[in-house]
């Protein structure tokens, strides 16, 4: 969206008490333990594990349990050093329907009493949580399970429910984490809690890797609508990136808006390298990787202390994390720190020159530092950004034209259909193949001469010039391009036809108060394909 931006909450305003959350790792020993990685890991006080103990691997088919190798026993090793786990409890077994993931009674009660001798056994297991992604169609389809939503999520709150009730039999009051949820998917969540889940939870798991951490905050929002989640604690049991130079930033930026969203616990995907190009904490070698050097420095100065949404204006991040720690990153601008603060990038390594970058934060040490106080950012010269300013709430800067005729674009929640992202977006009523989310849009046409395009509008506040940024990268799928259009209070000033990323930009465009600005994305002659990542970025000219 264009619209003018509002301010962010002041550090004072009054908010709900939150912590940053407890860190963790995603292991895999499972499947091969891993003593050099566990004492690498160790040296940096990684103590927190998420991993499985597999239900085909212990329980024979007479029913006996046996633990023949470290892939069963590990759980003593880590307990040795002092750790603790989370149980990650998601297949099946040969001995019930198939060895497919149990749909029927007997199955699911028979995975329920697995579970429940393996918390009885390992006390350092402090929390148990029940299925992996099971909103995906991909389990859906290998597993047996209904490919309807709403079934889905009835028969994976049966197995909920029977699991917490043998696990609490053993051990009471084990947290148990539910939801198994992939993304950000509302309408999975709600078909969970409408099945009476959030009676068998302590919290709702999310893996939001299709979030990006500026957004996240906005989409666990709109989450915490559905009945049953508004007070219910996120536990984001994977969370990682295929970009390993970009994972430092990227998981304290994630780590600051995830404490802002209630998030309990943040676990990194994963410990050690797993074959599929996510950044591990620890390397092959054993060897403390650029991201495992972040997840040290957030335990040091982050993990667990009170914060505060600091963020100055919607085009600047922060978080404010007990009396001596401000993370803040955004729209590229100088930094000034006062005698006795200092600023360190994601590494840990000092900057003597610090400024905001949109993709590396700044964590910024010492007594009490406050923004407009001992903490001084120079001018913001950003007025408008469609990344920074979408709502999922939509709102009439952003919506779809045809023949000249502006129509509005609703919120969709995610997942509520097949083909549509899995965090919320929005939509159009008359042509599902419309939708806008951040950082994103995708035209259609009803014809070769019927394009329904999307319009991002900025209404000029005052009389006032700006430069215009357009970054635009339609998808190798389009059959045909897409085209760009730059209108000023109605009239075309630029059209362009692309069939591959560009950067765009007009300067020094000159608006009168109540003028607007139009950036027009629409298909070329057919929208086949036409998926376009899309930001514009205006900035004010003195």
């Amino acid at each position: 969206m264009l619209g003018v931006a509002s301010m962010a909450p002041s550090e004072g305003q009054a908010q709900p008490f939150l912590r940053g959350p407890a860190l963790g790792a995603a292991s895999n020993f499972g499947q091969s333990w891993q003593p050099e990685a566990v004492r690498a890991g160790s040296d940096i006080g990684i103590a927190n594990f998420r991993d499985e103990i597999i239900w085909n691997h212990v329980e024979q088919l007479d029913g006996t349990d046996r633990f023949g190798s470290m892939r069963e026993t590990y759980p003593q090793m880590l307990e040795a050093r002092g750790a603790s786990m989370i149980l990650l409890g998601y297949t099946g077994h040969p001995g019930w329907d198939g060895g497919l993931m149990p749909l029927s009674d007997l199955g699911q009660a028979a995975f329920a009493r697995y579970h429940a001798r393996m918390i009885a056994r390992f006390p350092l297991i402090d929390a148990l949580e029940i299925g992996n992604e099971y909103n995906s169609h991909g389990f859906a389809e290998s597993q047996g399970w209904p490919d309807d939503l709403d079934a889905r999520a009835a028969a994976y709150v049966r197995l909920l429910k029977t699991t917490a009730e043998a696990v609490h039999a053993e051990r009471p009051g084990l947290p148990i984490l539910g939801g198994a949820a992939h993304s950000v998917p509302v309408a999975w969540a709600e078909a969970v809690m409408k099945a009476g889940g959030a009676a068998h939870m302590d919290a709702f798991v999310l893996h939001p890797y299709t979030s990006e951490p500026e957004q996240f905050a906005r989409q666990v929002a709109v989450l915490r609508r559905v009945p049953g989640l508004e007070d219910m604690p996120i536990a984001v049991t994977e969370f990682g990136t295929l970009d390993a130079g970009g994972a430092p930033g990227y998981l304290m930026r994630m780590y600051c808006q995830m404490a802002l969203s209630g998030v309990t616990q943040a676990i990194w995907y994963p410990f050690s390298p797993r074959g599929d190009g996510l950044a591990p904490l620890v390397g092959p070698d054993g060897e403390i990787t650029g991201v495992g050097a972040t997840y040290a420095l957030i335990q040091t100065h982050l993990e667990g202390e009170g914060v505060q949404d600091a963020a100055p204006d919607a085009f600047t991040y922060a978080c404010r994390f007990g009396q001596d720690a401000l993370v803040i990153w955004g729209a590229p601008r100088a930094v000034s720190l006062a005698p006795g603060l200092r600023a360190l990038d994601p590494l840990g390594r000092p900057v003597d020159s610090p400024a905001l970058d949109r993709e590396t934060p700044l964590l910024i040490l010492g007594p009490d530092p406050r923004l407009g106080s001992n903490v001084t950012l120079a001018r913001q010269d950003v007025v408008a950004d469609s990344f920074d300013l979408f709502s999922p709430d939509g709102g009439g800067d952003v919506f779809v034209r045809r023949q000249g005729q502006a129509m509005p674009l609703q919120p969709r929640p995610g997942q509520d259909r097949d083909g549509v992202p899995w965090t919320p977006y929005l939509g159009f009523e008359q042509d599902g193949s419309v939708r806008v989310g951040p950082g994103w849009a995708v035209p259609s046409a009803w014809g070769p001469e019927d394009p329904l395009e999307i319009v991002h509008r900025y209404t000029a506040p005052a009389d006032q010039s700006v430069d215009v940024e357009i970054s635009v990268e339609p998808s190798s799928a389009s059959e045909d391009g897409i085209t760009i259009a730059m209108e000023r209070g109605g009239v075309e000033l630029s059209r362009l036809h692309l069939v591959r990323a560009q950067r765009l930009g007009a300067r020094d465009v000159a608006l009168k108060a109540g003028e607007t600005l139009d950036i027009v994305l629409g298909p070329n002659v057919n929208s086949a394909g036409d998926h376009t990542r899309l930001r514009i970025t205006l900035r004010s000219v003195e």
